[in-house]
């Protein structure tokens, strides 16, 4: 009678177990699928700013040298017989104007040199690393000490068995250890409690279950039942956690850029040439002054037909003196130097890879325009 009703008690607490391994499985397979999810995003956010930096960049340098290439033309005005004399004093001042003008509409990085923008941008990327900063730290939920204390035991039980010491003498067994603790620490570092179960599951050998044989079956049953509702309870916060950030960094204003982006794309709409529309803009306004003045150099048109022309392409007052609302930019918008700085620092900080660490998670204890 007694063997009868341990049978239904050991029956009962299978079934338990059976249920829980499935459900312990299960949310690790959501696990993945939401940590997955994150890195893409991340990586879309990476990539997209990159192209969006790449073609900035492309395009500031072709503004330069049109910037340059209309100076050019203005010098020959400057000493030019179709000009009086008064006009081609104008045009030297026209040069120095030009040089103000795209430094305050596109920022005091428009007149540095690519090896400048590259030591500024080197210089920042170095200060943001020894100030430990991770642009998307500020979307990672912090862990509560309650977890922290569990993934710190999962990771001492880990590094008490796997520790590169543990296999010291034996070149491969070595190895082998510092492989798996490189593993472990990088997903203590993450908080990533899931991880550090998953390793501790992989790793774990029959011998490692067999120990258990003296205990009563019912005991042993009863052990892993409470072991699973644990693991399931800290993966289910960590599931939350990866739901939250990934979230929080949709809802954010770069992660709104990037689905803006996409859907623009399914439009049929080029985002990156919609971006640098306004520098497309002056880069043919000034080629279409350049063009103007060359015609006028040439003999190809009076005078009287270059203001005329001149003022189809851009309203302004121009009189024999060349007054200074002349322009080469036409109706360009004005992008402040503020803006374009910011601009610039938020592509470049999102290019950049993610680091290891996240605020508010455990950490692995250290071993031997116009002004």
């Amino acid at each position: 009678m007694a063997e009868l009703s341990t049978k239904r008690i050991l029956g009962a607490r299978e079934e338990v177990l059976v249920s829980l391994r499935k459900q312990h499985g299960g949310l690790m397979k959501k696990i993945n699928t939401e940590r997955k999810k994150l890195d893409t995003f991340k990586e879309d956010i990476r990539t997209i700013s990159g192209k969006a930096q790449g073609a900035l960049q492309k395009k500031f340098q072709e503004l330069r040298e049109k910037k340059d290439a209309l100076k050019a033309t203005y010098q020959r005005c400057a000493t030019s017989k179709v000009f009086t004399k008064a006009e081609r004093k104008d045009f030297y001042w026209m040069q120095e104007e030009l040089d103000e003008v795209t430094t305050d509409t596109f920022g005091p990085a428009f007149n540095m040199s690519e090896e400048e923008l590259a030591q500024m941008a080197r210089q920042a990327a170095e200060e943001r690393h020894q100030r430990g900063f991770d642009f998307y730290d500020q979307f990672t939920p912090p862990v509560p000490e309650a977890e922290q204390k569990s993934i710190r035991e999962v990771y001492k039980r880990l590094a008490a068995k796997f520790h590169p010491d543990k296999a010291s003498g034996n070149d491969t067994l070595e190895q082998r250890f510092h492989t798996i603790m490189q593993r472990i620490n990088t997903s203590y570092q993450r908080g990533d409690i899931a991880d550090l179960l998953a390793i501790e599951s992989e790793y774990t050998e029959m011998a490692d279950i067999l120990a258990q044989a003296d205990s009563p079956l019912v005991d042993v049953i009863e052990r892993e039942i409470e072991r699973l509702r644990n693991e399931i309870e800290l993966c289910s916060l960590q599931l939350e956690r990866l739901k939250t950030e990934r979230k929080k960094l949709e809802r954010s204003h770069d992660g709104k850029m990037i689905k803006d982006y996409k859907k623009a794309e399914k439009q049929g709409v080029d985002p990156i040439q919609e971006m640098t529309a306004d520098l497309d803009q002056a880069i043919t306004g000034m080629q279409q002054q350049i063009d103007l003045f060359e015609r006028l150099l040439s003999g190809e048109i009076t005078k009287d037909q270059f203001i005329e022309e001149s003022n189809k392409l851009m309203p302004m007052d121009m009189n024999d003196e060349f007054e200074d609302d002349f322009s080469p930019f036409g109706d360009t918008r004005e992008v402040t130097p503020e803006e374009l700085m910011e601009i610039l620092a938020m592509l470049e900080r999102q290019a950049e890879p993610p680091r290891s660490s996240r605020s508010g998670r455990a950490s692995a204890p250290k071993r031997g325009s116009r002004r």
